[in-house]
């Protein structure tokens, strides 16, 4: 599941499978795989917010990211080795502050302007290049979809995943296939009301080379309160930025 700037993955396509391997209990129970992932995503939706943190390990390198997501704000902290890099949409206004690799890596800056601003919140108005994949990554409904199994689906039994009782809904990664690289996901739901997602497992290989990610889910429906930096620096003042719309994400 890689999420650079700041995460996107996917898109659902699911096929229903009947309900078996200890079938769902509670407010799941009866329902076929399918339903359990539409009635965990639409109770996330409706809860409104959630708090997140994501695991990932590829070749003895950790990537970690702890975040909030609301329908319309959201903060990331991204952190993969030494790079480092925390966004914030808020009230309509974006921000992204990191140090020098995590600028190089994830708003493209040059090594010296890395230096340069490394350690200073960055403002990014609408009309700059980032703002769109910026707003999009760090809201719920991007968040929801990159936990989404895709393909065909089937149930696991009942069990426990952070303390909550919960079952699985087991499938392909999220997203459009990748050429080149294989695995599955496992969303696991829990099956008390609300029923929202709790933890999130996936393996993929590519190339040879094993990831694996663990993501966790909590504080489901509280307030994000994302504090607005005092003192930033506009991007459109950077040297070479562009001003110009975004036509598509940063990720991959």
């Amino acid at each position: 599941m890689k999420r650079t700037c700041l995460l996107v993955l996917a898109s659902l396509g699911l096929l229903a499978t009947a309900c078996g391997g200890g079938g769902a209990p509670s407010a799941l129970a009866g329902q076929s795989a399918k339903q359990v992932l539409t009635t965990s995503l639409a109770a996330a939706r409706t809860s409104g917010s959630v708090h997140f943190t994501l695991l990932g390990k590829q070749s003895g390198k950790t990537e970690t990211i702890v975040g909030d997501a609301s329908a319309t704000d959201g903060r990331e902290v991204i952190t993969v080795g030494a790079l480092s890099v925390e966004a914030e949409v808020t009230g309509g206004q974006a921000f992204i502050e990191g140090n020098v690799g995590g600028l190089e890596d994830q708003i493209g800056l040059s090594a010296a302007q890395a230096q340069t601003y490394a350690g200073k919140w960055i403002s990014i108005a609408t009309t700059d290049s980032p703002y769109a994949s910026v707003t999009k990554a760090v809201t719920i409904a991007s968040t929801l979809t990159q936990i989404e199994p895709n393909g065909h689906l089937s149930l696991t039994a009942a069990t426990t995943k952070a303390g909550r009782s919960v079952i699985g809904v087991s499938g392909g990664l999220p997203g459009p296939a990748t050429k080149g690289t294989t695995g599955s996901a496992t969303l696991y739901v829990s099956s008390t009301r609300p029923t929202v997602p709790i933890v999130f497992t996936a393996e993929q290989t590519t190339g040879g080379v094993r990831e694996t990610d663990v993501g966790t889910f909590s504080r489901w429906g509280q307030p994000v309160q994302i504090p607005v930096p005092t003192s930033t620096v506009a991007f459109s003042s950077l040297p070479g930025s562009s001003s110009a719309p975004s036509t598509g994400s940063t990720g991959g």
